[in-house]
């Protein structure tokens, strides 16, 4: 586990050094960049570092390190601004792409690049019930939190789609945006298909009974704050599932930010090929 930790650590700080070099090549062409995405990008990546030094575990309140930094109500509060700025990612480069390609101008495009928009919300009102299942330890808030996020991404996949037939449809030339597409896309495809046939209902709904009877104490939120178990051990943490949830999530994750915050969509992304 202590090799595992320090190769996800290794991996992360390397992906903050490669966001910060693109944020400075962007800030010399500034017209190849957008301020946005590279800030969103440069947060998520960011709190992903902290997050593999002080990894935690929300719903049994595990820490690596016996550290306030490591409390899970902090990383919590972090997560909002990573988690955020992910999906914000996703939906400001479909938002532009929507308009790039024409297709708020079709019939329903209004509605279609709207959906992105509404699973955004439903990502900030996912933030609300991850405080509350910290706080309380229900497991049905933590369902609920994490329906939402599959909810959002169900919203993203229609302007997906038709973005990608839009621009194979038009010979789109800018071929970072295409590779968004394609790449998002096999993302949704592939976390819609975890969430629906094997994290909802066989882990995050599985167990709702063990709220009924639970007792909110009246300290809880201290022990959300401080109140967390230091521990390294790996069937404690969950074994081989948390294993490959944590290293995909703050690597695969990572590097698609990396690729978000140089996408860039606009008047200027039809004659652009970067």
């Amino acid at each position: 586990m202590n090799l595992w930790h320090s190769i996800t650590i290794a991996v992360s700080a390397v992906n903050v050094l490669i966001a910060i070099c693109i944020i400075v090549s962007g800030r010399k062409k500034p017209e190849n960049r957008s301020a946005l995405l590279l800030a969103m990008g440069l947060i998520f990546i960011s709190v992903a570092l902290y997050r593999t030094i002080f990894v935690s575990s929300y719903p049994n309140r595990l820490a690596w390190y016996d550290t306030i930094f490591n409390s899970p109500f902090l990383v919590r509060c972090l997560a909002v601004f990573a988690e955020l700025s992910f999906n914000g990612m996703i939906v400001l480069i479909l938002y532009r792409l929507g308009k790039d390609l024409g297709i708020d101008k079709q019939s329903g495009g209004k509605l279609l690049t709207a959906l992105p928009l509404i699973g955004l919300g439903c990502i900030f009102a996912a933030q609300f019930f991850a405080f509350h299942g910290l706080i309380t330890q229900y497991l049905t808030t933590f369902a609920i939190e994490e329906t939402l996020w599959a909810v959002a991404f169900a919203l993203y996949t229609p302007m997906i789609v038709v973005a990608l037939v839009q621009s194979k449809k038009q010979n789109y030339a800018n071929k970072r945006a295409r590779l968004f597409l394609i790449l998002i896309a096999i993302w949704c495809g592939g976390y819609l298909a975890f969430q629906c046939f094997y994290a909802l209902p066989f882990i995050h709904y599985a167990e709702l009974s063990q709220d009924i009877g639970k007792v909110i104490p009246p300290n809880a939120l201290q022990l959300a704050i401080s109140g967390f178990v230091q521990t390294r051990d790996f069937d404690t943490w969950g074994g081989i599932g948390f294993f490959i949830w944590h290293s995909g999530y703050f690597s695969i994750c990572s590097w698609l930010s990396l690729l978000f915050m140089t996408v860039r969509v606009g008047k200027k992304g039809r004659r652009s090929a970067s």
